[in-house]
């Protein structure tokens, strides 16, 4: 696997393309010169500023949102919360990664690990890549072995499109918490333009993007965008190293006919760190920038994602659409993950030398029409299509993941994988999953004021896994097996909108979706069925001061069945439940010409109603759940050309166990940025982050330790535009 090469080699080649990226980049600006503009009306000039102070905070109701329909609806004639995070937030707020920038949106706190890739998050009293569905441009990408490492980074993003509650319609088996959709920067006919974006801060963060885009021939235009981010990291022996790349290219061959070839590329070298071990249930001050790992530990990603979209106006009613895709998802974890306190000895008795390799390999395509009808006299849009995706994942271990050793708990000697390790690494099962499903969604207008919005899908999985025969260590010996299963289900969800005016809209909905008690590419238990959800919810959305207030409150009520559970002669079934309600609240001000406010609030009740598992878990709430999750932020704007950001992060108590006896603390998170725009062109900015050094702020448990977030940092950054 090209992923277990050395880092060097590996990390020169991905610089050479970049620089040879760039250089190309620079040669189509140069030669487009006597064209581009470099006006005012360019992003990042003076005016652009205070473009994106208002951007920033606007709950954008009248966008259409691509994570929640496919017949065109923006969030005020949707029935559902919806959420959009831009590019501009993005930039601003140096939301560098996928988790930094969604862990801000409504209801989302981080649930990460190296182990879940670390992008795992809980919204609406439901956590991980099984319950919150992730897509790219529109297509989904499915978890490998519970891990989703994909996009690399967010300089390649346009936007994120969020809709919290039940998606199953929109993007099938396991949506029930939230869909993300990532959306990808996209060429567009304009004149050429270019920008670099660099930034250096704490750790020795290093992080240089570029991007570039426009118009070639009358017919085709171009985007690309390429980034190499790097950073010693927060705790010793914590390197962290990334590179991105994606390119599209967008041909017209009629006006009425849209062809774009795209591919993204991304190298990851994650900080390999597990962890800080509690010591009596705490965390010990001296130890937070301690890493309990060993030396040569590993958490590599390569993620390869090629693709052709075609969109056809066939007519002024018939719109065709397919995407159709490769996708390649390679990673490696080598590391010691168990780390426990020993009360005799005062050291850290470490465990689970393990070693991991995924090798996943996706094709797939999609295809929908949308149609314009008028029926009876009431105008109404119908989205039908279908989709397929074939996945081969294929799971390398050393399991049973046997060595011991001990190490200080102050002054950890991190050893090498070879000294504890006493197994080997060979192929542990192949997957082969053939998924396909068709779609159906449908708005019926009745007047300006009333609309019906409904959709269906169902989903078919077909499942093969080859369990193979090895011996991994003395005295551990393990027969091959083969085991097949179908997982199918129906998804469908009704809901009506009310638009007294064109400012304010009132919504209701039901909504049933599947959900997944295992990964679907490495399930173990062939005999399970998928897990079955249902959601009601009302809400409204509002705007009002001519647009300079924006509000969204919506109530929601959850349930989720066929959770793992023991019967009462103790044999498991699938006869537990989980359920969830809770408000979410999203208010958007523009408080005077300088000054604007963007606030959001989550309070989640969330408790198995039915769940045993050796214990009798019923009436507890889940694991890393918070009842409550806030973000504030403020943006001003004291003289011309100057931005000042300020904000507000906070997460709730969370249990980290399923008996509710260990509990996460809650934290609160301080960042402030200031971005200074010198000219049409240049900008410089600086930014603290976590300003009051929360000690308190934990990502996730992982057995016996806590997986903490970044401290106190600072970063300097410039953006040139050209």
């Amino acid at each position: 696997m090209k992923i277990s090469n050395s880092h060097t080699k590996r990390h020169n080649r991905v610089r050479l393309l970049c620089a040879a990226c760039s250089i190309a980049g620079y040669s189509i600006a140069g030669y487009s010169s006597a064209f581009a503009e470099t006006s005012a009306s360019k992003t990042g000039s003076i005016e652009t500023v205070e473009v994106i102070a208002e951007k920033n905070l606007g709950l954008n109701l009248g966008e259409v949102n691509s994570a929640s329909n496919r017949l065109g609806l923006s969030a005020m004639d949707l029935p559902g919360s919806v959420e959009f995070i831009s590019k501009e937030d993005i930039k601003i707020l140096a939301d560098y990664t996928s988790l930094a920038a969604i862990t801000r949106a409504t209801g989302f706190s981080a649930s990460a690990s190296p182990g879940n890739g670390g992008t795992a998050t809980s919204v609406r009293g439901f956590n991980g890549h099984s319950s919150v569905a992730y897509t790219y441009d529109g297509v989904r990408l499915y978890v490998g072995a519970g891990t989703v490492t994909f996009p690399a980074d967010t300089w390649t993003i346009e936007r994120v499109d969020i809709l919290r509650g039940a998606g199953s319609v929109i993007n099938g088996v396991g949506a029930i918490g939230a869909t993300v959709n990532y959306v990808s920067k996209q060429p567009e006919f304009e004149n050429i333009s270019s920008e670099v974006d660099v930034a250096v801060g704490s750790e020795d963060l290093v992080r240089i993007a570029f991007g570039s885009g426009g118009q070639l021939t009358d017919n085709t235009a171009y985007r690309v965008d390429l980034v190499n981010h790097e950073s010693d990291g927060y705790v010793d022996n914590g390197d962290e190293r990334r590179s991105a790349i994606a390119a599209s290219l967008l041909h017209k061959p009629m006006d009425n006919l849209d062809i774009q070839f795209s591919v993204d590329y991304a190298e990851t070298d994650q900080s390999a760190y597990w962890g800080t071990p509690l010591v009596n249930g705490e965390i010990i001050g001296s130890t937070r920038d301690e890493n309990y790992n060993i030396d040569d530990g590993i958490v590599e990603y390569e993620d390869l994602w090629p693709r052709v979209s075609i969109e056809w106006q066939v007519t002024d009613a018939i719109r065709f659409r397919n995407d159709t895709f490769y996708m390649k998802a390679d990673r490696h974890w080598r590391n010691v993950e168990s780390y426990d306190y020993n009360s005799s000895t005062g050291d850290i008795d470490r465990s689970f030398f393990l070693e991991i390799l995924h090798e996943q390999r996706q094709w797939g395509s999609r295809s929908d029409v949308l149609l314009d009808l008028d029926t009876a006299g009431l105008h109404s849009h119908l989205n039908i299509g279908a989709e397929f995706n074939l996945i081969d994942f294929t799971h390398r271990n050393n399991r049973p993941y046997s060595g011991s050793d001990s190490v200080d708990l102050f002054s950890p000697n991190s050893g090498h994988w070879a000294d504890g390790v006493d197994s080997v690494t060979s192929k542990d099962f192949e997957s082969e999953t053939f998924q396909y499903a068709v779609f159906a969604d449908y708005l019926l207008e009745f007047n300006e004021q009333v609309s019906l919005v409904a959709g269906v899908r169902y989903d078919d999985i077909d499942f093969e896994r080859e369990d193979f025969e090895r011996s991994n260590a003395v005295g551990h010996f393990e027969a091959a097996e083969k085991s097949d299963a179908d997982f199918s289900g129906t998804s469908w969800r009704i809901g009506a909108v009310y638009q007294p005016s064109s400012s304010l809209s009132l919504y209701a909905q039901y909504s049933e979706a599947l959900d997944s008690i295992q990964s679907i590419l490495s399930a173990t238990n062939t005999n399970l069925d998928l897990g079955e959800g249902t959601q009601i919810e009302v809400g409204l959305k509002h705007s009002l001061w001519d647009d300079k207030a924006q509000y969204t409150i919506a109530l929601f009520d959850i349930e989720k069945d066929n959770l793992l559970s023991d019967n009462p002669g103790g044999i498991q079934e699938q006869i537990g439940q989980q359920s969830s309600r809770g408000i979410e609240i999203d208010l958007a001000v523009q408080l005077n010409n300088t000054l604007s406010l963007d606030a959001n609030l989550a309070l989640v009740d969330a408790e198995y109603d039915e769940f045993v598992s050796g214990d009798d878990y019923s009436g507890n709430r889940p694991r890393n759940i918070p009842r409550k999750t806030s973000n504030l932020w403020l943006n001003w704007t004291p003289v011309s050309h100057v931005l000042v950001d300020a904000g507000v992060r906070y997460v709730g108590e969370r249990y980290s166990n399923n008996s509710n006896t260990a509990e996460l603390p809650s934290y609160t998170v301080f960042d402030i940025g200031i971005r200074w725009q010198l000219d049409n062109a240049l900008s410089i900015s600086l930014r603290g982050k976590n300003l009051t050094d929360e000690e308190d702020f934990v990502l996730a448990p992982y057995g016996n330790q806590w997986v903490l977030g970044q401290g106190r940092n600072y970063q300097l950054g410039m953006n040139y535009q050209f």
